[in-house]
């Protein structure tokens, strides 16, 4: 019964979601995003909170999809979530839709904006609408100071604040 009343609020919550108008990056090579990213920070999240060595692998598929792995330790176990997404904005590759593939839920799609990338793809920030998620990564399982702390002043500008960000441990 917890399960279904979570699953309810869940849905809830995402299509009461209106599309904002956030600002994503000019423009996300798509073949040189591809890979795995390590998630350096969160603004936390029921699936996340609490999990360590938190990782995204991306491949893209021959249709154009994109097959994301979210792999992660949490509550002393491994964890894996499969997600299928789709690009929304060609003309930039920077706004997806992702939808989960395992565990499934049918008709929802969540947004996926990239709003901050570094020119030699070596950290990224997703932005989600409301400020209400957002996810700080890397293609190393550390980040510098500087460079996380520059990332936290320059979402000022998304209207996040740095407080909302919490830090995932790295083994």
């Amino acid at each position: 019964m917890k399960t279904i009343i979570a699953i309810f609020l869940l849905i809830s919550f995402i299509f009461s979601q209106k599309n904002d108008e956030m600002k994503t990056v000019e423009y996300v090579d798509i073949n040189q995003f591809m890979g795995k990213w390590f998630v350096i920070s969160i603004v936390p999240n029921r699936i996340e909170s609490g999990a360590k060595n938190a990782s995204d692998t991306y491949k893209l598929l021959q249709d154009g999809s994109i097959d994301i792995t979210y792999e992660a330790e949490k509550d002393g176990s491994k964890k894996m979530i499969k997600q299928k997404g789709t690009i929304v904005d060609k003309k930039s590759n920077a706004e997806w839709k992702i939808q989960m593939t395992k565990p499934y839920i049918p008709l929802m799609k969540f947004p996926f904006k990239i709003i901050l990338l570094d020119d030699s793809y070596k950290y990224m920030v997703v932005g989600y609408p409301k400020n209400k998620m957002g996810w700080i990564m890397s293609r190393e399982k550390k980040m510098d100071l500087n460079v996380y702390e520059n990332i936290l002043e320059d979402l000022k500008s998304f209207g996040y604040s740095p407080e909302q960000f919490v830090l995932i441990e790295h083994d």
